[in-house]
């Protein structure tokens, strides 16, 4: 016998689709004026993970420190090029429609619960990469020079402004080698930059030949070449400039810190260079 449906229950069936399309379409959509779902998410995030911060200080907020915590949240807007009337006008109309609310607030949770895995994932690698370093053979110091230099040196002194080294080692292969100095550049002098020059000399009698910039400034700056020696090969010799340029004299410049090291690696070429 077939199964028909009387007028009474076609009635409320309609009347239950009507309904469920009306709780459908009664969903408030967001202003174009105001930031969308994904975008007060993000927000949200970034100012939830700023309150984690200031929570784990423990910052008073008296009126010490209240410009300090203002100032936190001013940055996190001002990475979304939102003014504080902005973000509180757009509060205000998600806070009147919970319901957009409610699935904002469930991507921010997602927001964070990335971002806790990424930094947890970055923390596990950094632990490995220490351990792995924490096992390779020991470093050998190649520097046995002065470690510290004033320039210009005196005018009646023959060195060379531009500080030229040389080193024979005993054929090092698979390692890296690295050439460090510390620049502090002084008032009075006319050089802007200069370089850092390194020639790594092998057994087949090839070379290398490698460059750091050096930046005038009058805070210490870092001058670091980081070589990779290939196991194939033998390095014999070192040698180059550690501030190389033609008017070198006319530089007011310390130097200081100067160390080369040797790193061995143990089938771990492929580490990159930290």
């Amino acid at each position: 016998m077939a199964n028909k449906q009387t007028p009474m229950f076609r009635y409320i069936s309609i009347v239950v689709l009507i309904i469920v399309l009306a709780s459908c379409s009664t969903r408030p959509r967001v202003p174009r004026s105001l930031p969308d779902e994904e975008k007060m998410a993000e927000v949200l995030a970034d100012i939830y993970q700023v309150e984690s911060v200031l929570g784990q200080t423990r910052l008073s907020y008296n009126s010490s420190k209240e410009d300090k915590v203002s100032g936190y949240y001013k940055f996190v807007l001002d990475q979304h090029e939102m003014t504080k009337a902005e973000f509180d006008t757009a509060m205000s109309w998600y806070s009147a429609n919970p319901t957009v609310l409610t699935d904002v607030y469930e991507e921010v949770i997602e927001i964070l619960s990335r971002r806790d895995a990424e930094l947890k994932n970055k923390i596990n690698k950094e632990k490995d990469e220490r351990k792995a370093l924490s096992k390779l053979p020991g470093k050998t110091e190649l520097w046995n020079d002065t470690t510290a230099f004033e320039l210009p040196f005196d005018a009646k002194d023959s060195l060379d402004n531009r500080i030229p080294y040389n080193v024979d080692v005993d054929s090092l292969s698979n390692g890296i080698l690295r050439l460090y100095g510390g620049y502090t550049f002084k008032e009075g002098g006319f050089l802007d930059s200069a370089k850092m020059t390194m020639i790594a000399c092998y057994a087949d009698s090839t070379i290398d030949t490698i460059y750091y910039p050096i930046h005038k400034s009058f805070k210490k700056v870092s001058g670091n070449i980081s070589h990779r020696v290939n196991k194939n090969k033998e390095l014999i010799n070192v040698s180059g400039f550690l501030f190389e340029h033609d008017t070198a004299k006319q530089s007011k410049v310390n130097i200081e810190g100067v160390k080369m090291t040797f790193i061995p690696t143990m089938g771990a070429e492929e580490m990159e260079l930290h």
